[in-house]
Order: structure tokens, then C-alpha cells, then sequence
């Protein structure tokens, strides 16, 4: 359901609970009219004043700052007034019922101000989006992607992209409807070196939207292997919780237990599993078909074996999990128990390819080493430059842009029928116009506002 851009709106921009301030927000064309009831004054535009709150009896609710910003020259683009109160939900729950009772003034749904804001383009679907990212964003790093994105640097990429292929597309219409008007010999000529181009851009930015997804989202690393190899015991460690239950039988571990850590700035998301085995056990079997499931949807796996069984065994077990590797899926090996073989900590790599790291949970050796080999998840990604968020809808729409442009240029090269890349154009255009929010649908844009704050 898109807006009534002719009602005014208005919500707590605060969270509920008593606090020092209380802000109300309010947007639309009664903001002059509820200035002269609730007011009683003449505001000067951007100017703090401090003044009484009054309701339509008269009596005074409460003091506290205003400030009032004149369309278009304001977050949503409309008139709007801020009253900054005192955090008594009682008092701000009876300041917003005043007003409401005014003409044309109702309850703002989820998201409504920064909705219209886009509808009024302040700010494009990225740059709204990122708003919603910048509130709900758990570490430094997503906090400091967040403000790239909502300052622009996203929706810039996007946009250049975007008038390149709109330049390409409309110069091979033009070729196709009025030939004799175009020097087609130069055109075909530079269309190989503009496509590639464009192709370019957009695999790195597909590459800086990945990890901006992964700033946003975290990384999600599985802990899995046999029963009994320390599992359990070694997400205790990371989170310095007791969050498994810990015992020398195999098997104890029948559901997925998560644990959060913060390293360098990043999220990881660490997951522990049940024992792959075979097993006649009905609920360990629904435990290890959850933990096959789960391995299938992370980043990143922790493959934990015990160093103290045959190097044969291990091998096999380290096949059956690389066999399986999903695209840009990762993998660590981790030996435990190496005081039972009189093994130091160190750092590997298995038939050079793989990290592995030697360990031994029970002694709290080489948990350093694992400790700082995630570090470098993060400090890869915080070496990046201009990291701005993603989300995982801006990835598929990056991701299906980038198929159609190199199967176009395929078919180019092989068919040179200028109508069929024409049409890839047209579609790869409108699939970049719906991360900015060009071409977007009522449905996803009544998606993405619904999940903001009220007063947001």
C-alpha cells in the first residue's frame, strides 16, 4: 500500500521506555497548522527553540526544543517539525494524541518518513535501505559500510554502471531504426570494447557488494566432524561461554547451538553441530541431517579432527568435506588433541591448499593461532577499499546483471545479431535500475519499509 502523500504523519522517533528526551516526528502539510495550535508561535526554518508543548485545552503538556525544516528542504522532503520533549512515554503518548486529533494528521506506519523521502528522491532504495542497515549494524566495521553506502559511494557505482549501459543500448537502437543516420561500421566496432568495460565494472563491484554482505550479515562458520572430537568444547572457548553441554560421550550435541564473537570489527556467527556419523538414533539422525543442511548455508567451515587417529582416517574425512564444498565456500582444518600426541601448536597447510591449525582444546593451546587466523577474515575484508553495505537481493540482482551482459557478449561474438544483445542491455539495465529503485515493484518496496522503526 503506497502512502497518502496528503496526510500528515506523525510517530515517536525515540525508543519506547523512559529516557532523558523524548523526540516526536512529524511530516507533511499541517505541520504549519500543528505549529500554530500546538505551538503558538512563528518558528524560524533550522532554528532551536525552546518552548512550551501545549495541548488543545490550552494546558501545557511540556517544555522542550523545536525545530521546524521547510519542504523540500528536509529528510523527507516535506514541511517537518521536531519536538524534542522528556522521555515520559506518558507525555509523548499524550503530545502525539493532540495532534492526531487535528485534521489530516495520522499514526506513521513503519518506515513511512524514510518512504517518503524516497518517493520524493532524497534518497534512492540503496540509501534508504542503508538507513535501516546504519541502526541495526553490529559491529564498527558494518557501522562505518553503512554511512558509505548512505552516503552514496553504492548507489554512484550503480548509477555509472547504469548510464553506460544505457549510452550503449540507446546508440544500437538508434543503429537498428535508423541505420542510414549512423556510421554502424565504428559503432560494431567499439561495441566488443564498451561491453567488456562495463562487464569489468561490474564484477568488481559484485566483489564489493560480497563482502559488504558479509559485513552486514557476518560471517557464518559451521563447527562440525565425528563425535567427540572437541566440537563443543572449542565453541566454549571462542565465546568464553559455557553454551554446550560438554562430556567424554560421543553424541551429545543433537540440535545447532550459536554463539556470536566480534573480531577486528566483524560478526562471526559460530554454529556447532552433531557428530557425523552413522547413527540408528532417530533424534541424533534429525541432528546430523541439520548439520549437513547447515554446512550446505555457511561462509565458512571448521572441520575439527582428532590428530591423535591415523593420518589415513583423517584424510578421508578431509576428502568427504572438500568434495562438497559449495562455490566460494571456505574451509580450516583443526587437529585437536595434540597433548595426547606430544604435538606443538602451529599453523599448516594442508597439501597446500588449506589452513590447518594444531590445537588442543582440553590444555588451551594454539587457540591464539585460530584466533588470529580469523582475524584475517576480517582484516581482508577492512583492507578493502570504499566497503559500503549489501544486502542479499542486491548480490542475486548484481549477480543475474552480470550473466545476461557475458551471455550477451558471447552471442555477440559468435552470432553478431545486434537485436538479441540489444535486448540484453535492455533487461540488464532495468535489472540495475531495481537495486537503486528505478524499477522496483509496490510489493518489495512495502517489504523493505515495513521492517523500519516507527518514526524512521
Amino acid at each position: 500500500m503506497i502512502i497518502n502523500v496528503n496526510d500528515t504523519i506523525i510517530a515517536p522517533a525515540t525508543a519506547g521506555g523512559k529516557s532523558g528526551i523524548g523526540i516526536v516526528r512529524i511530516s507533511g502539510k499541517e505541520v504549519k497548522n500543528i505549529i500554530s495550535k500546538i505551538l503558538k508561535t512563528v518558528l524560524t526554518v533550522r532554528y532551536a527553540h525552546f518552548l512550551p508543548f501545549f495541548g488543545l485545552d490550552g494546558k501545557i503538556i511540556d517544555y522542550g526544543i523545536v525545530i521546524f525544516f521547510s519542504a523540500p528542504h528536509s529528510f523527507t522532503g516535506e514541511d517537518m517539525l521536531e519536538l524534542q520533549g522528556h522521555g515520559n512515554p506518558l507525555i509523548l503518548d499524550l503530545l502525539i494524541k493532540n495532534i492526531i486529533l487535528l485534521d489530516n494528521i495520522r499514526l506513521a506506519r513503519p518506515g513511512e518518513f524514510s518512504e517518503r523521502a524516497f518517493l520524493n528522491k532524497k534518497i534512492d532504495l540503496v540509501q534508504a535501505e542503508a538507513i535501516m542497515d546504519l541502526i541495526h549494524a553490529q559491529s564498527e566495521l558494518a557501522v562505518q559500510a553503512s554511512l558509505q553506502s548512505l552516503q552514496g559511494f553504492f548507489s554512484c557505482a550503480i548509477n555509472n554502471i547504469s548510464l553506460k549501459l544505457q549510452t550503449l543500448y540507446s546508440t544500437i537502437e538508434a543503429s537498428i531504426n535508423f541505420p542510414e543516420d549512423i556510421n554502424v561500421i565504428n559503432l560494431l566496432k567499439n561495441i566488443d570494447d564498451d561491453l567488456f568495460e562495463i562487464i569489468e565494472l561490474l564484477k568488481n563491484l559484485k566483489n564489493k557488494a560480497g563482502y559488504g554482505n558479509i559485513v552486514r550479515e557476518g560471517i557464518k562458520i559451521v563447527i562440525t566432524g565425528a563425535p567427540n572430537v572437541g566440537k563443543s568444547s572449542l565453541l566454549n572457548l571462542l565465546v568464553n561461554q559455557n553454551l554446550a553441554i560438554v562430556t567424554e560421550f560421543s553424541g551429545t550435541t543433537r540440535d545447532l547451538l550459536r554463539g556470536q564473537i566480534n573480531i577486528q570489527g566483524l560478526n562471526f556467527e559460530l554454529i556447532d553441530t552433531a557428530g557425523i556419523c552413522k547413527s540408528k538414533n532417530i533424534v541424533e539422525k534429525i541432528g546430523i541431517e541439520l548439520a549437513k543442511d547447515m554446512i550446505q548455508k555457511s561462509d565458512h567451515i571448521f572441520v575439527v579432527l582428532d590428530s591423535s587417529q591415523p593420518s589415513s582416517l583423517n584424510d578421508k574425512i578431509i576428502s568427504k568435506y572438500v568434495k562438497k564444498l559449495n562455490k566460494n565456500q571456505t574451509i580450516t582444518l583443526i587437529f585437536n588433541k595434540i597433548d595426547l600426541i606430544n604435538y606443538h601448536a602451529c599453523i599448516k597447510k594442508y597439501n597446500n591448499q588449506y589452513f590447518s591449525i594444531f590445537i588442543s582444546i582440553k590444555c588451551a593451546l594454539g587457540i591464539d593461532l585460530l584466533r588470529k587466523h580469523m582475524e584475517g577474515f576480517a582484516y581482508f575484508i577492512d583492507s578493502s577499499e570504499n566497503i559500503f553495505i549489501a544486502r542479499r537481493r542486491h548480490l542475486q540482482i548484481l549477480n543475474k546483471t552480470l550473466l545476461l551482459l557475458e551471455e550477451g557478449l558471447k552471442d555477440w561474438s559468435f552470432f553478431h545479431v545486434i537485436e538479441l544483445l540489444s535486448e540484453n542491455l535492455r533487461l540488464a539495465n532495468k535489472l540495475m535500475g531495481e537495486i537503486s529503485g528505478r524499477f522496483t515493484d509496490k510489493e518489495l518496496l512495502e517489504k523493505i519499509f515495513s521492517e523500519f522503526c516507527i518514526g524512521k
